[in-house]
């Protein structure tokens, strides 16, 4: 199942990446200056923008070769990807974005498991 694309450059072809075991997308909303009213608790909030994704990948078994094919790419800011996103509808969404955290573990069978989340650093259409 093809769920996201990336490349490392704004001017190189997108490669099709391997399907994780999960793939979970978490929306936030952005606002300025938000705070709590003191005596009723009523929050008081400027959004500035709607659905900013934060997109978490885990894959369960990956090999030394694959796990030492992706880490790398990670490092780039920004990445450009495209993913499925419901948010957006039907389509891929290209979103440049980074990867602020990732995590692997060595398994009993040589293999690795491999967590990262990426978040979207720039504003698209519908935001």
């Amino acid at each position: 199942m093809l769920l996201w694309q990336m490349k490392t450059s704004n001017t190189e072809n997108y490669e099709i990446m391997p399907t994780p075991s999960t793939y979970k997308i978490d929306w936030e909303d952005l606002d300025s200056d938000s705070y709590r009213e003191i005596n009723e608790g009523n929050l008081i909030d400027e959004v500035i923008s709607t659905s900013w994704s934060k997109l978490y990948f885990t894959y369960n078994c990956l090999t030394e070769e694959e796990i030492q094919s992706l880490l790398p790419k990670l490092k780039h800011n920004p990445l450009y990807i495209k993913a499925k996103n419901p948010i957006f509808g039907n389509e891929y969404e290209s979103l440049e974005m980074r990867c602020s955290k990732k995590s692997a573990e060595m398994l009993e069978t040589g293999d690795y498991s491999l967590s990262f989340n990426l978040v979207q650093k720039k504003k698209v259409n519908g935001q």
